[in-house]
């Protein structure tokens, strides 16, 4: 008699810790955006003055570019199961702990919001670097 079951393989899993914490950063930095661009979020004179070409509209459509939709596509493979969640989801993890190195480089400030993005970024990067290993060992077994 045949099983009718079948296991289920990281190509088809789903990671759905994973999907809901890279949604939640990518709506953050798209609501960061949004603050930066419209005017909502208050930089002071000088982080302004020290952003490039002091366009915070700017900043904001490079927060988008590096974090958010990074984040938004890893987290639309870890909910929906893709084949690829463990590279995508390193290297949006990658980009956002990054993005939080250089941000207080370039505009002379820091906040406890940096520290725990940067901490979720390397969570990310970490996680989707295991996902990879995983896949990579199983393809290994099988052929």
């Amino acid at each position: 008699m045949m099983s009718t079951t079948r296991a289920l393989t990281t190509k088809d899993r789903r990671w759905p810790w994973l999907g809901a914490v890279c949604a939640g950063i990518s709506i953050n930095a798209f609501g960061g955006a949004i603050g930066l661009a419209s005017g909502a979020i208050d930089l002071s004179t000088e982080a302004h003055a020290r952003l490039p070409l002091s366009n915070t509209a700017l900043a904001g459509l490079a927060l988008v570019l590096v974090v958010g939709v990074p984040m938004g596509l890893a987290a639309a493979s870890a909910l929906a199961g893709g084949g690829k969640t463990g590279p995508i989801a390193h290297m949006a993890g990658v980009l956002l702990a990054a993005w939080i190195v250089v941000q207080p480089l370039v505009i002379g400030e820091t906040s406890w919001l940096q520290g725990m993005f940067g901490v979720l970024g390397v969570l990310v990067a970490l996680r989707g670097w295991r996902i990879t290993v995983h896949t990579n060992r199983l393809v290994g077994h099988v052929a």
